[in-house]
């Protein structure tokens, strides 16, 4: 077992934390991207002022007019530098005082920047590129200390590091609350199902997540279907024991009277009663909770059954259609079939049949047999709900009292005629919507 709760928990927890820190390293590269491409922009533009402001002096050569450069390259260590290579001539600013350019002999590809680290503790970005002045090829170097942006990005990532971790564990604090209030659903449900093991209640009675709808509607169906079968089986069981009153109470009259030979007859009927309960039994298979009654397969058991119980009757069973039965219960079909379909084959004198097929958007039975058939009177007392016919005889009572009950509880119908085989015929018709 394990906490689906705890699961949730754990793998929202850390995909929160993923996206943060992939949130974060984000932040990070595209500040930098953000930086770098500023300074960029910032030296290339310097690198096109210093270019505008070479000359050429004819007698001491390549000069810069420092009156038009930025006082900035005059003062030492400011952090902004150039070096300027016109053939063997080399002009640098005064910021760079006695430090060397670094990169000047990598050959690095024109028009293209580089990192290198400075004097002291300086880290310089450096733009070079080549211009032609006077049929003259100049190599620009400009570069920039990025030390002090760097820390700066640091700094504010750091700030925005802590402020990532404040909305995370608000985030976190949140999720953990939604759980909470999300799974307390569970808990009610488990109240409710507690309430109706106890008889406090049958049905939810209060809005619930469509996502929890479905599985309350299944228990709520199994409680209903589970208690249905309970009184269902107590009703049967009354009705058995019923039965067995009248001839145990003649079995105790007729041995104080000395009557062995009614006696014999009465112990008969008891024998009679048990042997019909446990055929029936045998005939509707293991009982169990659920499952969906699969017409073809569970009629040939069935009938496999029912052949070798009555091997002199004839049985037929005729399927109409491939009808859909997944609403209906397995072990309530085999009971209703199980129960007509014997008193077919008891009542029959050679030949009994079952058709199956749909009617009005249901499920239609129609159970026929060649036996003596009933009276018009029989009939119409079978045709009133709540009347049974002789107890003692197989079939009726007990067996129809089962059968009604399992029909009520599906809404179904449950009707008598003159079968066109000369008998009797029930015609049970079940909705399946």
């Amino acid at each position: 077992m394990y906490s689906l709760k705890k699961r949730i928990a754990r793998n929202l927890s850390l995909n929160l934390l993923v996206v943060m820190i992939g949130l974060l390293i984000a932040i990070y590269f595209f500040a930098q991207q953000l930086l770098h491409d500023y300074i960029l922009t910032h030296l290339q533009h310097d690198a096109e002022s210093l270019a505008s402001v070479i000359y050429e002096d004819p007698t001491q050569g390549w000069r810069i007019d420092p009156g038009r450069m930025s006082t900035i390259y005059n003062r030492v260590r400011s952090g902004h530098y150039y070096y300027v290579a016109i053939g063997g001539q080399a002009i640098i600013s005064r910021s760079l005082f006695d430090a060397d350019f670094p990169g000047i002999e990598d050959n690095h590809p024109t028009n293209s920047d580089y990192l290198a680290d400075g004097p002291g503790d300086e880290s310089w970005m450096i733009w070079h590129q080549q211009v032609t002045k006077n049929d003259q090829s100049i190599g620009i170097w400009i570069a920039e200390d990025i030390a002090p942006f760097q820390n700066q990005l640091l700094q504010y990532s750091a700030i925005i590091a802590g402020l990532i971790v404040i909305v995370a564990t608000v985030l976190f604090y949140l999720q953990q609350r939604t759980l909470r209030q999300a799974f307390e659903v569970f808990d009610w449900l488990r109240r409710n199902l507690t309430a109706i093991r106890q008889k406090e209640t049958e049905r939810s009675g209060v809005s619930m997540p469509l996502e929890v709808v479905p599985l309350v509607t299944e228990i709520e169906k199994l409680v209903e279907h589970l208690s249905h079968r309970i009184v269902r089986t107590r009703n049967a069981m009354g009705n058995l024991a019923h039965e067995l009153k009248r001839p145990l109470q003649l079995l105790s009259i007729q041995q104080e009277s000395g009557q062995g030979m009614e006696m014999q007859d009465t112990l008969d009927d008891i024998r009679n009663i048990l042997e019909r309960e446990l055929r029936r039994t045998r005939i509707s298979g293991s009982s169990g909770v659920g499952g969906v009654f699969k017409i073809a397969l569970e009629m040939d058991s069935m009938i496999d059954v029912l052949r070798k119980i009555y091997p002199n009757i004839s049985l037929e069973v005729e399927l109409e259609s491939q009808i859909e039965t997944s609403s209906l219960d397995c072990d309530d079909m085999l009971e209703l079939v199980g129960n007509l379909l014997d008193n077919a084959c008891k009542f029959a004198r050679s030949r009994a049949r079952l058709t199956i097929g749909s009617a009005d958007s249901g499920l239609e039975l129609v159970f026929e047999d060649d036996g003596p058939g009933l009276e018009p009177d029989q009939l119409q007392q079978l045709n009133r709900r709540g009347q049974r016919l002789d107890e003692r005889v197989a079939g009726h009572g007990l067996g129809l009292g089962i059968c009604r009950d399992i029909l009520d509880f599906y809404r179904g119908n449950l009707a008598f005629a003159r079968s066109e085989l000369g008998g009797l015929s029930v015609v049970v018709q079940i909705p399946l919507t």
